[in-house]
This record gives C-alpha cells, structure tokens and sequence, in this order.
C-alpha cells in the first residue's frame, strides 16, 4: 500500500463563529516538542547557555500549557551534567498540565558513576523505552543510550561491550561511531518490531522518537541508524522520526517518511526554542516558536 494511500482519511471538520463561515480542519493530534535543554549551573561556553535554561523552559511551559495537546515530549537532555542538575529542572515540568513524555539523551547520564542507576528515576520512568496509543496514532518513544559508553559506570561491562561496538563501526567507516551517540540493543529492537506489527494490525499511523537523528547520514546520528531506517523503509505508515541531539536542527525525507531534528534549547543567549506539532491525515504541521520554524508537511 502507497504511503499516501495509507495515510488518507476523512478530516474532521469544526464550524466556529459566524453560522456561514468557512469548516476549519481539526488536528487528530497535537503535543508539544523541546528539544535539548541540557542545563546545569555552568558558565556559557560557546554558544551553550547553560543557565538560561530554566527560565527558557519556565517561558515554554507556560506557553504550551495555554494549547490544548495531549502531551509534551522532552527529546533528551534535559540536563548538561551532574544528577542535581535535575533537581532545578524537573519541578519546572512539574508545572505541565499536559503529560510529559521524556526519552533520554547522552547528556543525561553525564553523571558520577554511582548516579547513573538514580537517572531514570529523576526522569520519572519506569521504562527507558515505551508507546503510546492516541486518537488513532503510535507514538514510540525510543531509548538511543542504550547501547552506549557513557550509559553505565565505566567498570560495568556493558560498557566494555559498547566500546567494542564503538570501535566495529569505526573500523567499518561508520562516521557516527563518537562516543557522544549511542545505539538501540537486540532486546529493544525486537520490542521496537512488536510495536510496529501491532501498530499495523490497528491501522495506526507512527511517529518513532528518539534523541539522536537516523537520516541523513551524519556523525551525529544513532549508531545503528541503518537499522532504523530499514525498519521505516518497509512500514509506509511510519509518517515521521523526531528527533533532538543536533542542536542546529534539520528536516529531511525519505521515501514519504518527514525526519524532524528539533533545535536544541540551550543554544540561544535571549531566545528560545520548542515546537507545537499537529498532526492531520494528510499532513503535520510544525508551530515553531523562537529559533524553531513553523513547517507544513504534507504527501510526498
């Protein structure tokens, strides 16, 4: 089945004001993004202003609680370094009257190595990697630090068999094998494949979240990018990949699926920013707002 094809459904329609005024589309689903925070209480180096983060998330929440969404998604780095870093972030979300659905990045676990277990606790999950089901939508949330040098403490021998992976993909020319990425393990994968099948038995269209990018090729992207890519070549109704990371942001296509890499927060000394998505059955529509752009996506 076309991509296209798959996608096109009946929008729903709303009248507002006048009784002769013109239908306006309603969006099935609409969430809000942020991308890269990463705050800690550090001085600026470069153009990462660390500090500034609170109140640029303060600001943003209070934005994205005037819209109704049906949640917001953090795509990773909520913080730059230290487990306390979080105790001066999390109570901001706190302040969401929309659910908050985070998923990890590297900088998250930039921590001593006796709080690197603590790390998903302050994140409140239970679970690194996870879906959710919404007006007719899959909304994956993956975990891209899973296989990673930097996820555990560094005696732990995940670790050591990180680096081993770091070190195959260098040899095989890989140029995102850095040790600032990370990968998406067997037991997840296989998770991950069990989403999608179900999703397709519902006739539910996908978004796949993640930290790190997987398309265009580049040294930012997620080790087994080649992975994901595949997966997404052959499911026509995974629609779009999101994603953080790449603070200078990016969009590209491939075959029909929209890959969105949101700006990274911290960048901007007096600006912000963060993203509404809505997304309709023929299209998705990106509200930027500060240095992220507003975008319409639609069929390829």
């Amino acid at each position: 089945m076309e991509r296209r094809a798959f996608i096109r459904l009946t929008l729903p329609l709303a009248i507002v004001g006048r009784a002769d005024a013109k239908p306006v589309a309603l969006a099935e689903l609409s969430f809000g993004v942020i991308a890269d925070p990463q705050y800690a209480d550090a001085e600026t180096a470069g153009t990462r202003f660390y500090r500034k983060s609170l109140g640029k998330l303060e600001t943003a929440i209070q934005d994205l609680n005037r819209h109704e969404l049906a949640y917001v998604t953090t795509l990773g780095d909520l913080i730059d370094r230290d487990l306390m870093s979080f105790d001066a972030v999390m109570p901001i979300y706190d302040k969401l009257r929309h659910p908050h659905f985070p998923i990890c990045g590297n900088h998250d676990f930039s921590v001593d190595d006796a709080d690197k277990s603590k790390v998903l606790k302050k994140l409140k999950l239970p679970s690194a990697y996870y879906s959710k089901s919404i007006a007719g939508w899959r909304c994956i949330f993956l975990d891209g630090t899973d296989v990673a040098v930097y996820r555990h403490p560094s005696d732990d021998t995940r670790t050591e068999e990180a680096r081993k992976r770091m070190q195959e993909l260098k040899q095989a020319g890989k140029t995102q094998a850095r040790e600032w990425n990370g990968g998406i393990g067997p037991e997840q994968m296989a998770w991950l494949e069990k989403e999608i099948s179900a999703a397709r038995e519902a006739r539910q269209r996908v978004i796949l979240f993640n930290h790190y990018p997987v398309f265009p090729a580049g040294g930012y992207n997620l080790w087994n990018a080649d992975e994901i890519l595949e997966l997404i070549e052959k499911n026509n109704f995974i629609v779009a990949y999101m994603n953080g990371h790449k603070h200078a942001g990016n969009y590209a296509t491939h075959q029909g699926c929209h890959f969105l890499n949101f700006k990274g927060m911290v960048e901007t000394e007096n600006d912000t920013a963060y993203a509404i998505v809505r997304c309709f059955p023929d299209r998705l529509e990106i509200e930027g707002y500060g240095q992220e752009p507003d975008r319409k996506l639609g069929k390829l």
